[in-house]
């Protein structure tokens, strides 16, 4: 089937080139060298695809299994029959040259006597090689990252394809199959448990949300028989993931890589659109009422009826309430009593069914509102405050400002200035303020010594009088 529709896309190309205009000038050196050594029509060399056809006939192709081009290179395993190489590069520059794991050389012009088929145009080279020599390749030439290297193989990776309509937070089941020659692969020859990776690459468009996102890792799956894996080493991964990503078109991948070969799947690109469901909640205006959490449907594809929303939510005060909500003449309303001020969390999940008849299950992100005091209407005032505004600035106008006290601010200064110098100049002179105290009781203390001085050599002297008066007259008188 592949064969035939390279073939096909062969032949389709060749049709365009003949219907296309051809301007010799528009060729490089290299081309018109090689428009000299073979034998082909002139219209057939010369004429050329536009870039965009290639592009096109690689979507109508099924899905490929591929290996993998990085830095221009790309291994070969023993188990591949044949390989296609759609190699896209820059308008007008040379064919690529392929250089083999021995060091041997594949272009343009020897292809034909390594019976190769290759089909050179202006902006990609379309080559098939039957049975490629196992090992490292190397493509040499200004080549473009659109470029992609598919093989014929006994040894394919299956993947089931995407649903066409998907949504952002939705949970996808896939399974992949790892076959030789259309029988699944006896995993248990393998020491390690071999795991499948997918992965999702922004297609770059600039009016989605995705724009320059690149690459995401969405899961990786094990062929070890847990969680929806049936058996281990069977060569069946199968699986679940989550789509919490920005919508927007991404190309889905998926890789398997084992000691011996590496295969890759690339899956046509896919549109995931935004969050079908939106919460808003509307708090309570007094504290005795109820908070409401409203679910709005905003995907057309949705069967409103169909949807259950399950999930909790979270108190303040610790307290967890599980709760269903079912579809209502009035819509989804979720009803929150009051449970104090703080933080309210909702997690929800939601299922339904869309309009084709696929059901689906989605996580919705949490919902999380704060309940504070200034939530809750306030009392109705008597007079607006305005009024009183006016009447404050009126009675303001009517008082007469107050004459400012300069005599008080004076001394109080010449206060602050006294005290400051008199304590300055007690720490200058060394003194404390107890020096400066009356000393009433020391001074009369050394006048009283001083005058017990004095009177004891008065009284010594008295002494010596008294001695003296004691002491007989007995001389006689001169008559």
């Amino acid at each position: 089937m592949v064969r035939r529709l390279l073939t096909l896309w062969l032949l389709c190309c060749a049709v365009v080139a003949a219907a296309e205009p051809v301007h010799e000038d528009a060729l490089s050196p290299e081309e018109l060298a090689q428009l000299e050594q073979m034998d082909l029509s002139f219209s057939e060399l010369l004429a050329d695809t536009p870039f965009d056809v290639g592009f096109e006939m690689l979507e109508q192709l099924p899905t490929q299994n591929q290996v993998a081009l990085f830095d221009n290179r790309f291994r070969i395993d023993g188990e591949v029959d044949e390989i296609t190489l759609l190699m896209f590069r820059r308008p007008g520059s040379p064919s690529v040259i392929l250089v083999r794991p021995d060091g041997s050389k594949i272009n343009f012009r020897n292809a034909e006597e390594q019976q190769v088929v290759w089909h050179s145009s202006r902006q990609y080279d379309l080559i098939q090689i039957p049975t490629p020599m196992p090992g490292p390749w190397q493509a040499l030439g200004r080549i473009l990252p659109e470029s992609r290297i598919m093989v014929l193989s006994d040894i394919l990776l299956d993947v089931d394809p995407l649903p066409e309509h998907v949504m952002s937070g939705e949970t996808l089941k896939v399974t992949a199959r790892l076959q030789n020659a259309g029988e699944p692969i006896n995993a248990r020859d393998f020491r390690e448990i071999l795991t499948l990776d997918v992965i999702f690459i922004s297609a770059n468009n600039p009016e989605h949300d995705n724009f320059g996102r690149g690459i995401v890792e969405v899961a990786q799956f094990r062929d070890d028989g847990r969680g929806l894996d049936e058996r281990a080493r069977d060569g069946i991964f199968t699986g679940e993931f989550k789509l919490d990503f920005a919508a927007g078109e991404w190309i889905p991948k998926y890789l398997v890589k084992t000691p011996l070969y590496t295969r890759e799947v690339e899956q046509k690109p896919v549109m995931v659109h935004p969050l079908p469901v939106q919460l808003r909640v509307e708090q309570a205006e007094q504290p005795e009422g109820t908070h409401r959490v409203h679910f709005e449907v905003t995907d057309p594809q949705i069967r409103s009826e169909s949807l259950i929303f399950q999930g909790r939510a979270r108190y303040p005060d610790g307290d967890v309430l599980e709760f269903t909500v079912l579809a209502q003449e009035h819509g989804f309303d979720l009803p929150l009593e009051h449970r104090g001020f703080g933080s309210y969390v909702v997690e929800v999940q939601a299922f339904g069914e869309l309009h084709s008849g696929r059901e689906f299950m989605l996580t919705l992100p949490n919902l999380s509102f704060s309940v504070n005091i200034e939530t809750f209407q306030a009392p109705e005032l008597e007079r607006l405050p305005e009024e009183i505004l006016a009447e404050e600035a009126a009675r303001l106008q009517q008082e007469e400002p107050a004459s400012f006290p300069w005599g008080w601010v004076i001394a109080a200064n010449l206060l602050i200035l006294s005290v400051g110098g008199f304590v300055i100049w007690l720490m200058m002179s060394g003194k404390s303020w107890r020096d400066l105290l009356p000393k009433k009781k020391a001074a009369s203390d050394k006048t009283a010594k001083k005058e017990s001085k004095a009177v004891e050599p008065t009284n010594k002297t008295a002494g010596k009088k008294d001695d003296l008066d004691d002491i007989l007259d007995l001389s006689l008188p001169d008559d």
